[in-house]
């Protein structure tokens, strides 16, 4: 009975040692990729086989397998499926990466980033960058309207980014207006509110400048 109750006892030290033995998980490694459809007269825009559409003057974000990958953007209305971009990019575990695509549907552009640099906020602030994606349109730099200083981000061309700059989040500060300028004249081309009820507190966004001539608008991509 006694060795019984031993050989029992074993088996159970057995089992339980087993149960609690360390288990491999493997992940699968993945990147991340924001799409900004800024395309001029553009539809809605699919990534390959995802269902999830890009519509115009906005932007999405979308998780993807590492390695060398085939980024396809295609306007499927009407069953036409007019491509609009047909890349392979190389893409790393945990990358982030940006696509922003511009001009007409006739002549798309792309500005295709690798995301280094975007920074995280201890303090009471959010980070804005700029791009520039008029075609044909003149160099911006953008104010912020009742800052002390003159010029928030000078000088920049087409398809050309700036670096993350910081803004103050203080909710009391209520509305911040951005004044997207001609970089030679100072004229006033469009403005833009993130209004005081939406401030990204220690957060990060793209203001996107697009559309057209004489028919410019901004949109907001947040980072996050």
């Amino acid at each position: 009975m006694k060795m019984t109750f031993l050989s029992i006892m074993t088996l159970l030290s057995m089992l339980i040692l087993l149960s609690c033995k360390k288990q491999d998980i493997k992940t699968t490694p993945l990147a991340s990729l924001q799409v900004t459809n800024a395309v001029n007269g553009s539809g809605n825009l699919v990534l390959g086989t995802n269902a999830t559409a890009v519509y115009n003057n906005y932007y999405q974000a979308f998780g993807m397998l590492t390695g060398s990958r085939e980024i396809k953007l295609v306007d499927t209305a009407g069953g036409i499926n007019k491509v609009y971009y047909n890349q392979t990019k190389d893409l790393v575990n945990g990358g982030v990466y940006s696509l922003f695509l511009a001009g007409t549907p006739a002549a798309v552009e792309s500005v295709f980033i690798k995301e280094e640099n975007i920074p995280s906020h201890a303090a009471d602030v959010f980070g804005v960058r700029v791009i520039n994606l008029v075609k044909d349109g003149v160099p911006i730099r953008v104010n912020l309207q009742g800052s002390a200083t003159s010029s928030f981000i000078t000088n920049l061309a087409y398809k050309e980014i700036s670096i993350f700059k910081d803004v103050s989040s203080v909710a009391a500060e209520g509305d911040k207006v951005f004044e997207l300028r001609n970089s030679a004249t100072g004229v006033l081309i469009t403005s833009f509110t993130v209004p005081g009820y939406d401030l990204p507190r220690f957060r990060n966004i793209t203001l996107v400048f697009a559309g057209s001539i004489g028919a410019e608008t901004t949109l907001r991509v947040n980072n996050y």
